[in-house]
């Protein structure tokens, strides 16, 4: 698992072990989860810790072998009004990497977030900038939903939709888009334990219908190159 603050919470919390005894429940081979993220991380950051082995580098959790990869982003590209085009370029570059190396990506829907919560106290000039960024790059000023079906059509355009496994909101949000704050932090930006529980149950369901329709699939504890770039 890999991304931003909502990886590096879920290894904080403790919860890698929570993720790994749902998986466990229908898959009887030894499983291990790992998560590893940097708060505040965008899409492009989140890439090139993945050839990094020191400070937040992902690569070490590469090199160590795996099947599949969890990846949280996109709340923080949204937030600094990056620009949709940016966003899926670095997802892109994010999937191919993990596709190369035999790692079948695990892509989590990122959901609508309060901002205004702890973003309500930004000077005026700096809401200005955000303000002026999204109208440069074509997007609403901090809309998710945007940066969401954005990732979602470059998945269908370039057919990578069947090689990836997609956790939408629907699957664990009772709210749909917008996520209900019983699942959140007082920051109402990140997960609480409630939150990562119901998330963890959708990703173990899952990857273990992935593994069940591709039981002869390639992607089978395949150690990363240590050159792979």
């Amino acid at each position: 698992m890999i991304g931003d603050s909502w990886a590096g919470i879920h290894s904080e919390m403790h919860l890698d072990s929570f993720l790994c005894s749902e998986i466990k429940k229908d898959y009887l081979r030894p499983v291990s989860v790992i998560s590893m993220g940097k708060g505040g991380e965008k899409s492009g950051g989140i890439y090139q810790t993945m050839f990094k082995t020191d400070d937040y580098g992902t690569k070490p959790l590469f090199l160590a072998g795996a099947d599949y990869c969890v990846v949280f982003a996109g709340i923080n590209d949204a937030a600094a009004n990056l620009g949709t085009k940016q966003f899926c370029a670095h997802y892109r570059m994010i999937i191919e990497f993990l596709l190369a190396n035999e790692i079948c990506p695990v892509i989590i829907e990122i959901p609508d977030v309060d901002l205004w919560n702890i973003y309500g106290e930004k000077p005026l000039k700096d809401l200005l900038i955000d303000y002026l960024r999204s109208k440069m790059t074509g997007c609403k000023m901090y809309c998710f939903r945007e940066y969401r079906d954005a990732l979602k059509t470059m998945l269908i355009k370039e057919g990578m939709m069947d090689s990836v496994v997609y956790v939408p909101m629907t699957s664990w949000s009772e709210n749909g888009e917008r996520i209900g704050q019983n699942l959140f932090m007082t920051d109402r930006v990140h997960l609480n334990l409630q939150g990562y529980e119901r998330l963890d149950v959708c990703i173990a369901k899952a990857i273990v219908c992935d593994l069940d329709q591709s039981e002869n699939s390639a992607f089978v504890n395949k150690p990363m190159n240590e050159d792979a770039e």
